[in-house]
């Protein structure tokens, strides 16, 4: 087939019958770009767009290599498809407010300058899957009526996707972004899965963003931050191990952001029932209090916040509370050490040993109180009082902790 069409200098390139151009073993289409000039390929290509207006036919650039500064801006692709399947863009190229009327197939295009979809109308089925971007990918306030296809596609510069409207399903499986990936103020229909690889040092931005009952999967390189400023959150499903250490206004020192971050990520744990990463979320929010409360005229909650931090992480650790426990329990020890106490046992004689005033200490911090000693007049009861009075409240936060870590919310 290959030999017939070079012998009759037909285009080497399957189901393509045009001539080919000058010394190319193909058409002026799929030339490479050493073998064309901008000027020859602009006169053939307008030649080639009147054509299929005037004879009704389907736009189809499969496998075409474009070369210099293409621009589809305004145009309408009244056809049932439209197909730049394996095209190359050797420039940049536009599609400002272009309307996509039936499918519009991107199918492994590569965009080699930066590209532009600006206010694109997607009205049917959308393939961009293995497409590689190289340039700027910026489809600011497209709209995908259709199913889009993203998967396995490649962008190696910034992704901007501000405010574009999805609104049948989208797929971004296996999606990689080597930088800065903006889905600010985007709408994801329910039932959306978001699956985006980001890598590199960039940042992907949820700002504003509806992500209500969608599934987000992320795959995020150490140096990723993610922005989830103000985003509706509502039975999205994301992982906390997924975004932890991942969260642009921590890293960024703006806590009081951060801390309504935190805020949104804990409200949408508890409704999708991912209580671990709920408790996570609550943590870091207080934290992200703490953190913001820590100068001179706030010292005294940043001091606060610290100890209830120390003594039971916010009423979500329970270890904690047990081994603040230990700690109080061998302060008195050793209180008790130093004043003495008591033995019932012994014809009253008073002990300092480590062992007895361990022992005495803990019945007197679970208020059991055997009998068999018992502090001395004097520091001894007034220690033995306070040591009894915060272990009841130490019981009880523990209680109140391991309730709250195990019971649900």
């Amino acid at each position: 087939m290959n030999k017939e069409n070079v012998k009759k200098n037909v285009c080497l390139i399957k189901d393509c019958d045009r001539p080919t151009h000058k010394k190319s073993n193909c058409c002026i289409f799929h030339a490479s770009a050493e073998e064309k000039s901008e000027k020859e390929f602009e006169k053939a290509l307008k030649e080639y767009i009147q054509e299929i207006k005037e004879e009704d036919k389907d736009y189809n650039f499969r496998d075409f290599i474009f070369i210099g500064y293409i621009e589809f801006n305004n145009t309408i692709f009244k056809t049932d498809y439209t197909s730049f399947l394996g095209a190359i863009f050797q420039g940049d190229v536009d599609f400002l407010a272009a309307a996509f009327s039936g499918c519009s197939l991107f199918f492994g295009a590569t965009f080699k300058g930066d590209v532009r979809f600006i206010g694109a109308d997607f009205q049917g089925y959308a393939d961009f899957r293995e497409a590689t971007f190289e340039g700027a990918a910026n489809f600011w306030g497209a709209t995908f009526e259709g199913t889009a296809h993203f998967e396995e596609a490649t962008f190696k510069g910034d992704a901007d996707f501000r405010k574009v409207k999805f609104l049948l399903l989208n797929n971004f499986m296996g999606a990689t972004f080597e930088r800065a990936a903006d889905f600010g103020n985007v709408i994801f229909s329910p039932g959306n899965k978001l699956n985006l690889k980001v890598k590199g040092s960039g940042i992907i931005s949820f700002e504003h963003t509806f992500l209500e009952n969608v599934f987000l999967d992320l795959d995020l390189d150490n140096g990723v931050l993610v922005d989830f400023t103000d985003s509706l959150l509502g039975n999205t499903k994301a992982q906390k191990k997924q975004i932890e250490n991942h969260i642009l206004q921590e890293k960024r020192k703006e806590f009081s952001q951060a801390l309504e971050v935190y805020l949104l990520l804990k409200n949408n744990f508890h409704s999708i029932g991912r209580y671990d990463d709920e408790s996570w979320a609550f943590k870091k929010e207080k934290d992200m209090e703490r953190k913001g409360s820590c100068h001179f005229n706030t010292l005294h909650k940043w001091l606060w916040s610290c100890f209830l931090n120390g003594l039971f992480g916010y009423g979500e650790q329970p270890v904690k509370v047990i081994i603040s426990a230990i700690i109080i329990i061998l302060i008195f020890t050793f209180l008790f050490m130093g004043s003495g106490i008591s033995s019932s046992i012994i014809g009253s004689s008073t002990s300092k040993k480590f062992l007895d005033c361990v022992y005495f200490s803990v019945i007197t911090f679970t208020t059991l109180g055997y009998g068999d000693f018992r502090p001395l007049e004097g520091w001894g009861r007034l220690f033995s009082g306070t040591e009894a009075f915060i272990g009841a409240l130490m019981m009880a936060l523990f209680v109140y902790t391991f309730a709250r870590r195990t019971g649900g919310r």
